[in-house]
């Protein structure tokens, strides 16, 4: 695939400038060159994407989707790849997708076109000058509720007599798992990815790698994370097998074919839980995340920290949660209430006459 499209690149920079205008407005007798040399475009730009940016495999997954359903959309119609073509492209995603969506994938294909001007694809990009910030509703993000959670996280295999039973011992790997969504805020995609090294329980502290392969310690600062994880480590060599110290079993959280958890796994133990404390909200594994965030905000730890331990780049991804604390919020207006506070009375107290 590199050979062919690096081929592809090299013929486009060899046409001459009128050729290579027909990328932007081609006649229609040249629509499909025009989709053969994008295909190619695509095929190369994920190439790089993979080798010299050294981006995420989902990522690169990601890309490419958006990309073929741009090209598909292109081909179908026969469409020039110009800006008039990219605004009817927005509103035929507009009308598939909410706006997270359409803004991630538009931004996937502004990328993907910086990068064919840079390289000679062409000499104008179609997102020259063209507005992409797609609205979004304020969308608070979801938490769970302090009595779910306690319902949620209740060992019901701690202290149990030993047992080496498969059920058993899955049991114990998903009091862990819970424990550590809630008790470092981590990413399901991360905590997937977690090897045995990843813990050290003498240090009290897990490392994880998270998005853009960034490196952050995050301290385990509740003793029943710390049990959850030692209960599940001693009965883990039996849930292993045989392949203990192969490669594939380096991988920390392990399902019954002895390999390493999934994304999917974990939401599914999330709703097995639930199922079986009586909890009727549909968890998912984001929302330990938020409530890990938020919890810590309502106790008004500093945002940069909370920053930090979420492993987020900018702390304009932080500041969504001091959305989202409307129990905080009304506990700070009930104790300094500025009507109240100046006027020298206790904003907790009613008023005599409302007593009577």
């Amino acid at each position: 695939m590199f050979d062919e499209a690096e081929r592809a690149m090299r013929a486009v920079q060899e046409m001459g400038e009128v050729d290579r205008a027909c990328l932007m407005h081609p006649p229609s007798d040249t629509d499909r060159v025009l989709y053969e040399v994008l295909t190619d475009a695509v095929a190369l730009y994920l190439v790089r994407c993979r080798g010299e940016r050294r981006l995420d495999k989902k990522t690169v997954k990601a890309y490419s989707c958006d990309m073929e359903q741009f090209l598909i959309w292109l081909d179908e119609g026969t469409k020039p790849f110009n800006r008039l073509s990219m605004r009817d492209y927005m509103v035929y995603l507009n009308g598939l997708h909410a706006a997270s969506t359409v803004r991630r994938k538009l931004a996937s294909l502004r990328a993907w076109s910086t990068w064919m001007r840079r390289e000679g694809f062409m000499s104008a990009s179609p997102f020259d000058d063209l507005d992409i910030n797609i609205r979004q509703p304020l969308l608070l993000p979801r938490t769970i509720g302090p009595r779910e959670l306690r319902r949620m996280l209740e060992p019901d295999l701690t202290g149990a007599p030993a047992t080496t039973s498969t059920g058993a011992l899955l049991g114990l790997r998903d009091q862990a798992v819970l424990e550590l969504l809630i008790a470092t805020g981590i990413r399901v995609s991360e905590l997937c990815a977690l090897n045995m090294d990843s813990i050290d329980l003498s240090a009290r502290q897990v490392r994880i790698f998270g998005k853009g392969s960034k490196e952050r310690i995050v301290m385990l600062g509740s003793i029943h994370t710390v049990v959850a994880l030692s209960d599940y480590l001693s009965v883990r060599k039996p849930l292993a097998g045989v392949n203990i110290n192969s490669k594939a079993c380096r991988a920390l959280f392990l399902n019954r074919s002895k390999e390493r958890i999934s994304d999917q796994a974990v939401r599914k133990i999330i709703l097995k839980r639930a199922r079986e404390v009586g909890v009727e909200a549909h968890i998912t594994p984001h929302m330990f995340r938020h409530t890990f965030a938020t919890t810590l905000l309502e106790q008004d730890v500093d945002i940069r920290y909370i920053q930090q331990l979420l492993g987020h780049s900018s702390v304009k991804t932080t500041e969504r949660y001091t959305h989202v604390s409307s129990a905080k919020l009304r506990t700070i207006m009930e104790q300094h209430n500025p009507r109240d506070v100046l006027s020298g009375e206790n904003t907790l107290q009613p008023p005599t006459e409302m007593i009577a």
